[in-house]
């Protein structure tokens, strides 16, 4: 590879490992797969991002590519993110506020991922994914002054590092199908054990980083 071209693809590793860290997509494929269809389910979850990354990629890279259009469009974006913060942000006082439930029944947004199935999977691709580390990445690649074959290139490298965690659940499964069953069975029976606080935990944090990138984004 070219020298401007390692330079890109190294600066593209800690956003790419920052959105793959993330645990709640690594939190929803596990989720998925435990429902029925769980398979099908987890690979609509899985290609919804991959297709979600790949439509903001290009549409930052190849099509948002005048200054006037990015900015509409970043503003836009940062709105979004505030307000998916703040909502998120509400989930955690909710929950808070909520009485502890006694029950071993599996929490409600657990039985509602179960009974949606595909929608649900294709939903929470969408909400979940950290908008701000993907337009930064795409924007390190809109600027890097390679050729386009080299930016669609980075951008396939980009995407499938950030999606490398939600890959690794599904290939464990197909593998070794029994004992991710197994595995699969214990996390759900956690799950169901400590949903309040890992509610109040993850929606805090994500609502906690949307909210502040979104009004950083605002006010820049």
């Amino acid at each position: 590879m070219p020298p401007p071209v390692n330079d890109l693809i190294i600066s593209l590793i800690v956003p790419a490992l920052a959105i793959a860290l993330n645990p709640m997509p690594i939190i929803a494929v596990v989720a998925l797969l435990s429902t029925d269809h769980g398979k099908r389910n987890a690979f609509a979850f899985l290609a919804s991002l991959v297709a979600v990354m790949l439509t903001v990629g290009i549409l930052t890279i190849f099509v948002l590519a005048t200054k006037s259009s990015q900015s509409s469009a970043t503003t836009t974006q940062a709105a979004a993110q505030t307000l998916a913060g703040l909502f998120f942000l509400s989930i955690v006082v909710l929950q808070w506020r909520a009485k502890p439930s006694d029950t071993d029944k599996p929490p409600g947004w657990m039985r509602l991922i179960d009974k949606a199935g595909l929608s649900a999977a294709i939903i929470m691709a969408v909400v979940l994914m950290n908008y701000a580390l993907l337009t930064s990445g795409a924007g390190k690649i809109r600027t890097a002054g390679v050729g386009t074959s080299q930016q669609a290139e980075a951008l396939a490298f980009f995407i499938l590092l950030s999606v490398s965690t939600v890959i690794v659940p599904l290939v464990l499964y197909l593998v070794r199908p029994v004992w991710a069953r197994e595995q699969l069975g214990r996390f759900q029976a956690w799950l169901t054990r400590h949903n309040r606080v890992i509610v109040m935990i993850v929606f805090g944090l994500l609502g906690a980083l949307f909210t502040a990138q979104g009004v950083a984004n605002l006010l820049h």
